[in-house]
């Protein structure tokens, strides 16, 4: 049987040029993900950071993750107990 859903808590830091681009809409559409929007300090002239957790395939979570790091969005990983690692 595949796992089930998975849950990871992570903050996104934003640069400026993706504060205006919907990203959160891409890692649902997309990916399937679910986010839970936590904490977000978002300037269009500075960039920002989004606090959320991210729950979904674990297959999926790994391909969002990694299609944001493209994006140049930096996802930093604030929960170590959840797999897998983005």
């Amino acid at each position: 049987m595949p796992p089930g859903p998975q849950t990871v808590l992570a903050r996104l830091v934003y640069p400026i040029e993706h504060v205006k681009e919907p990203v959160i809409y891409h890692l649902i559409t997309d990916f399937h993900i679910v986010p839970n929007v936590h904490r977000a300090q978002i300037d269009p002239d500075a960039g920002g950071t989004l606090e959320l957790e991210l729950t979904g395939d674990p297959a999926a979570l790994t391909r969002g993750v990694e299609w944001l790091e493209r994006c140049g969005i930096r996802v930093e990983r604030l929960d170590e107990s959840a797999d897998p690692a983005p």
